[in-house]
């Protein structure tokens, strides 16, 4: 669903009273018990009570199957530079849903997604182009969108034939391309042989799993935002029953003071964390050797400037990140390593340091997209500047192990 269900805000039933001291073991604390759960059990109760739908922000506007505003709003979203607090996370799901569609060619992994650009109204010389996702020198996908109207005089054949897409050089490009268009399930296939038809459903499965698998993760305006944009989708495509989530948009209207005053004291604890993580990094690791690198709310990559870099562009971090939207919070602690090359400086790794010496010092060798090892400490809610403290200690521990490997391969590629 587009919109948090009744156990998402769950994690607001657990609220204590808030306490006077300013250190971030009391910071923890989020708000009054006595103004606020009152007020939190009639949202409750109002969840429990679901009847109708209420109007997306485009029907309000009376402009909900207009193309130009599902493109603006996609554009907005898509665009890693735009704040809106997604990073690439839109992106990626957006680009899932072309790589899992089978006609499509694009493979591979989604890496440096930071560097895509993202373009509108593409002039091609012989029309304009909805959208154009470009990776430098890597790859491309050009995109028509459709609500209502059908595709007019063979524009996907001038696209897919033009020599130009804005200012990239079609004929010159030698990496990969995609030719994608986006429309009603039940709408006429594209004319072009070259397009990949993909419909709006597919595109909402991956847009949804951004907000169920990143809950409270995204500034809350944001997440509401995006969203309304898929109510909006699944509404005019008469997707299913999105009764349901519509109500749950207008419960969050009438609550929004509660609901707000709740989520910024949480941002403002998980700032408080990060902050703290870092200070007691560097106070163990010191200050000289060491830079961090810091998306409020969201991580803290710790590194040595020597760990940027390595070889063909790949980097190495420790990075920390606060799961507190949970039963038991945690502070996960990866060693990541990442962007071009990474696999190779990861075998050099992993034959100097095995996966089982990380296994048997209670390390999770998960060799994933970004981490290579990591580990869950939990968040003691009551004490977390204790839980701050055993995190560092942790990574101290994991630093013992890699940190004279990662020397010899940096000093490898360096020589």
């Amino acid at each position: 669903m587009a919109h948090a269900n009744r156990e998402n805000f769950s994690i607001f039933e657990n609220v204590e009273p808030a306490k006077a001291t300013s250190d971030v073991t009391d910071t923890m604390v989020l708000v009054a018990e006595t103004d606020y759960r009152a007020q939190l059990e009639d949202l409750q109760r109002e969840l429990d009570n679901i009847e109708r739908a209420p109007e997306t922000t485009l029907e309000i506007f009376g402009q909900s199957r207009v193309e130009q505003r599902w493109e603006e709003l996609l554009v907005y979203f898509l665009d890693s530079t735009n704040p809106h607090g997604f990073d690439t996370d839109v992106l990626r799901a957006f680009l899932r849903a072309l790589y899992s569609h089978s006609d499509t060619s694009m493979s591979g992994p989604l890496r440096n997604l930071e560097h895509v650009e993202v373009s509108s109204q593409v002039s091609t010389g012989n029309g304009i182009a909805d959208i154009l996702l470009r990776q430098p020198d890597e790859w491309f996908v050009c995109i028509e969108l459709k609500v209502d109207s059908p595709e007019t005089n063979a524009q996907t054949d001038r696209y897919a034939e033009a020599a130009r897409l804005g200012d990239l050089d079609t004929r010159q490009h030698s990496g990969t391309n995609e030719y994608v268009y986006i429309a009603p399930t039940e709408a006429p296939a594209s004319v072009s042989e070259d397009f990949v038809d993909i419909s709006w459903e597919q595109i909402v499965t991956e847009l949804e799993t951004v907000l169920t698998d990143g809950f409270g993760k995204y500034p809350s305006k944001s997440s509401a935002q995006l969203a309304d944009f898929i109510d909006t989708i699944q509404l005019e495509l008469n997707m299913g029953d999105i009764n349901q989530i519509s109500e749950e948009t207008v419960l969050y209207t009438e609550y929004a003071e509660t609901i707000n005053r709740v989520q910024d004291a949480f941002e403002r604890d998980k700032e408080r964390l990060y902050n703290s993580l870092e200070e007691t990094f560097f106070a163990e690791f010191g200050h000289d050797e060491w830079t961090s690198n810091t998306r409020p709310n969201t991580y803290i990559q710790l590194y040595k400037p020597e760990w940027r870099n390595i070889g063909p562009g790949t980097n190495i971090e420790y990075e920390p990140h606060l799961s507190l939207n949970q039963k038991q919070p945690t502070i996960r602690l990866r060693l990541d390593i990442e962007h071009t090359g990474k696999n190779e400086i990861r075998e050099e790794l992993s034959s100097k340091v095995s996966p089982e010496t990380f296994e048997d010092a209670g390390w999770e060798y998960v060799d994933g997209a970004y981490a290579l090892v990591a580990k869950s400490v939990p968040l003691d809610i009551e004490n977390p500047e204790a839980s701050v403290q055993e995190a560092i200690d942790e990574l101290l521990q994991l630093h013992s192990l890699v940190d004279d490997p990662i020397e010899e391969i940096v000093n490898k590629y360096t020589e």
